[in-house]
């Protein structure tokens, strides 16, 4: 009898090859602790190959793409470049990728001219728990644990073979299906499951500053205390991209209004840093 329904087949594919899958979250978001009711939603790709994952914004990865293609063409007609602040979309700017077997974990992010690549050894340690719940069409299991200064939840599948989530999470014996902190202002919901061929590269191919993750808290501080240091000319690509918004009174009105933002983005995924 020939009864094996299309999840089946599902399930039987993954176990033949667990690997170059990807796995679409909705990502639902807070940015704002003094104003819950502005919910951000983005959705975000886990691509996972044998040697590892990536996990990044689809939105941004689909805008620097469009401005690359762009910035191409200023640099071969004028031999310049001119882009304003906001043209590149979406509010996750920043990516991460774990190294396998190891499950090394590395945060990929831009502060002013350099791109840097954060190394963070920190380890997740989870409580499984016996409840169980179907999540879509998956059959999942709760664990729990504290990272960042949070407490989260998460829901994992041990349908899908492989030990790895969204963000930095991983190592529970199955993917995460569902994951959300305590105050319920960080959800991660998978959406979709696709074949994939090959990870995608970084859009603009920079070379990165390996650091560490107290270097990264201390540049990160920097930059909130002047967010517009090194605004008005920086390097992308080897090409030079000046910024329109000019200099003087303009500065100094971008310089509060980077400030403002940074202010109500008081709600990160890491609430604490690290010591």
């Amino acid at each position: 009898m020939r009864l094996i329904t299309a999840f089946c087949l599902l399930i039987i594919g993954f176990l033949a090859n667990a690997q170059n899958k990807r796995f679409t979250y909705e990502y639902r978001f807070i940015p704002d602790s003094t104003n819950i009711s502005d919910v951000k939603t983005e959705m975000m790709n886990l691509d996972i190959a044998d040697s590892g994952s990536k996990f990044y914004s689809y939105t941004a990865y689909y805008s620097d793409s469009i401005a690359k293609i762009d910035m191409e063409k200023q640099l071969a007609s004028t031999g310049m470049i001119n882009i304003k602040s906001d043209s590149r979309k979406g509010s996750i700017r920043y990516s991460i990728s774990k190294k396998y077997p190891k499950y090394e974990v590395f945060l990929h992010n831009r502060i002013l001219r350099d791109q840097y690549k954060v190394a963070d050894d920190r380890k997740i340690d989870w409580k499984i728990s016996s409840e169980k719940q179907k999540i879509g069409e998956w059959n999942t299991q709760k664990a729990e644990t504290e990272f960042g200064g949070r407490k989260w939840t998460a829901w994992f599948t041990s349908d899908i073979p492989i030990q790895d989530g969204p963000y930095k999470f991983h190592g529970l014996p199955g993917l995460i299906v569902k994951l959300e902190d305590g105050s319920k202002s960080h959800v991660f919901n998978l959406q979709a499951v696709k074949g994939l061929t090959e990870i995608p590269k970084d859009v603009f191919g920079e070379k990165e500053v390996l650091i560490n993750q107290k270097q990264y808290d201390k540049l990160i501080k920097e930059y909130e205390n002047d967010p517009t240091k090194g605004l008005k000319q920086m390097q992308m690509g080897g090409a030079t991209m000046i910024m329109k918004e000019g200099t003087g009174n303009q500065m100094k009105d971008q310089e509060d209004r980077l400030k403002a933002r940074i202010k109500k983005d008081n709600n990160r995924i890491e609430l604490i840093k690290t010591k």
